[in-house]
């Protein structure tokens, strides 16, 4: 996350974002500020960006869901910060401001076209790899949803913030290990609650 930053700070926004959010990358390519309601916290996924042969189309989500994710104090900081950027960059290219405009832009496409979603996995890796650290993209989604449920926060939620449908089937079989130990740990909450009925032992 600091040596994201220390490159600079659009792609440190959008790593942490994917971390805090649980995003796929393509939706996080297609993510407008429209989309963004810094106010109430919250950012609307509506989409998803993709390339073919090297043209960019913006389309559904993977499950054709839209959803909303609530966004945290920092979170809704860093994008601030990000905003006032892009509108400083609008500025000087002497070009309206235009909610529509993409959160994370292109460097070949200028203020029109999205960061392409295999350069967003590349640079991913390529710092990973410069790091000694083996991951990637992806993994960062994992992060998000694995911290969440040894949290305890309820598998609806979850499934509700990274997108999958089925009420949860889907988050269940990607994450059963962490769902497990999560359901053991209530168990043993409830059972701890419980009056004592079985006797005790000789050596107890």
């Amino acid at each position: 996350m600091e040596k994201a930053f220390d490159l600079d700070e659009a792609w440190g926004t959008l790593v942490w974002l994917v971390m805090t959010t649980g995003m796929r990358r393509g939706e996080v390519c297609a993510l407008r500020w429209s989309r963004v309601e810094l106010d109430e916290g919250v950012v609307d996924v509506r989409s998803s960006y993709t390339t073919v042969r090297g043209i960019g189309k913006e389309k559904d989500t993977k499950t054709h869901q839209i959803r909303r994710i609530a966004l945290d104090t920092e979170t809704v900081g860093l994008l601030r910060e990000r905003k006032k950027r892009c509108q400083e960059l609008f500025g000087k290219l002497e070009a309206a401001w235009d909610e529509e405009s993409f959160v994370f832009t292109g460097a070949r496409g200028g203020l029109a076209e999205p960061s392409p979603p295999d350069a967003v996995s590349n640079r991913c890796k390529k710092m990973s790899t410069g790091l000694g650290i083996k991951t990637h993209l992806h993994a960062l989604r994992h992060y998000s949803a694995t911290e969440l449920l040894t949290a305890d926060v309820d598998l609806r939620t979850v499934a509700g913030r990274l997108g999958h449908g089925g009420g949860g089937a889907t988050t269940l079989r990607v994450y059963a290990a962490w769902v497990a130990a999560a359901d053991r740990k209530a168990a043993e909450i409830l059972g701890a609650r419980m009056p004592k009925r079985l006797p005790k032992g000789p050596n107890s």
